[in-house]
């Protein structure tokens, strides 16, 4: 084949890929590099002639980059392993927990270079204030990159555009106008769901060793001052459709106790008043828990106690882990999905309450048809994780969008 050939055939080849298949390579790329064009097409179901030709105006564009040789081989070329390029870009996640606020700054393949943590005030005003000051600080340090995307994660749900803050019922903020308040001249500010975040953190960090695709469906229950729930389906967020997206994944706020305990979202009987960390340590102090204000403890010494062997702090982490796994079986009839991971401070107490979980999953109807897979993830990490992923992830679209190959 001539240079001339080869070239029309990269061409037709790329053409052949839409900007959801590149966008899943760009992902794929990010996750398992250095990987080769041969394990690529492999993973995506494409051929390498595919492949090859959509690679080529990525590294064109200076959004891919060659390595060095994968693997010595004794016959043939060996393997060149493709990476996305980090230099004169990063990305900024924040956080917005409702106890603390975490403002990070990474590279495009997530390696963080900075980050700050401080006290979310109680203010919203104030808080974007601190945000803005922290990010110029963050940025003043790698001045000479530029800040691609920004994305926020925050406690509660956001508008169809991913720009405001819709409710966040634990802070008391309400039509937060977070994209118009931090956007710099130069990046895209893109807002978030917490626990929608986090499934975007995990899906990501599960891709690089699932070769097998068993984990491109699942569901993402992140539980602590509240729980939030995350879906994916075929490796990709799902966030309803129409003017009712901003809904979809809220099921901590599903009654699971008819005339229950008082929610803070005005509802009665609440999964999250049930299942949360939060609940957790309410449960544990019974009589004693407070009307108003914070816990005189917190979930990690409740979880302390009873790894000490104090039956009572035990009991409230089995009867938490009885809610929770009622709310995943409704979750899972719900969805038609079976893979589970729990992720969040709720983690801390796993050995406690993985069985009561289990077992409660198990007595309903999606545990008599189906075997769920139910699985801890990460206590802390998904959090301004889940924060860079949003970003990472608009980086991706975009450069595929960028690069799409256009049949004229």
């Amino acid at each position: 084949m001539t240079s001339k050939q080869r070239s029309s055939h990269e061409k037709s080849a790329a053409e052949a890929v839409d900007r959801t298949t590149t966008r899943a390579m760009l992902k794929l790329v990010r996750a398992a590099q250095p990987i080769s064009r041969a394990e690529l097409a492999r993973r995506l179901g494409c051929n390498r002639s595919t492949i090859t030709g959509a690679t080529r105006p990525l590294l064109d564009a200076g959004v891919l980059t060659e390595g060095a040789s994968l693997s010595p081989r004794t016959v043939g070329r060996p393997p060149i392993g493709l990476r996305l390029r980090t230099e004169g870009t990063v990305l900024v996640g924040v956080n917005i927990g409702v106890r603390q606020t975490q403002v990070g700054m990474a590279r495009v393949d997530g390696s963080i270079l900075q980050e700050e943590v401080f006290d979310t005030p109680g203010d919203a005003e104030r808080e974007l204030a601190v945000i803005k000051e922290a990010i110029g600080r963050l940025h003043a340090r790698f001045a000479h990159d530029r800040i691609e995307a920004i994305g926020v994660s925050v406690p509660g749900p956001v508008d169809v555009e991913r720009r405001t803050l819709l409710y966040a019922p634990h802070l008391g903020w309400q039509n937060v106008s977070i994209a118009e308040t931090l956007q710099p001249s130069a990046a895209t500010v893109i807002v978030e769901n917490d626990a929608t975040a986090a499934a975007m953190f995990e899906a990501s960090r599960r891709l690089k060793d699932d070769r097998s695709g068993v984990w491109r469906d699942f569901i993402l229950v992140r539980a602590g001052t509240g729980i939030g729930i995350g879906v994916v389906r075929d490796g990709e967020i799902y966030r309803g459709a129409g003017a009712s997206g901003n809904l979809a994944g809220e099921f901590g706020h599903m009654t699971i106790v008819a005339g229950g305990k008082l929610c803070v979202c005005g509802n009665r009987g609440c999964w999250e008043r049930y299942a949360s960390a939060t609940s957790a340590v309410m449960l544990y102090l019974g009589d004693r828990a407070p009307t108003s204000g914070a816990p005189p403890i917190r979930y990690a010494e409740l979880v302390r106690r009873a790894e000490a062997g104090e039956l009572r702090a035990q009991a409230a982490l089995r009867q938490t882990g009885e809610y929770l796994g009622i709310g995943i079986a409704n979750v899972i009839s719900g969805l038609g999905i079976d893979r589970v991971v729990v992720s969040g401070r709720i983690v801390l107490g796993w050995q406690f309450i993985r069985e009561p979980l289990q077992m409660a999953v198990q007595r309903a109807l999606a545990g008599r048809l189906v075997e769920p897979v139910i699985e801890a993830g990460l206590v802390t990490g998904s959090g301004l994780g889940g924060a860079l992923e949003v970003a990472v992830d608009h980086f991706l679209t975009e450069a595929a969008e960028r690069t799409r190959v256009v049949d004229r």
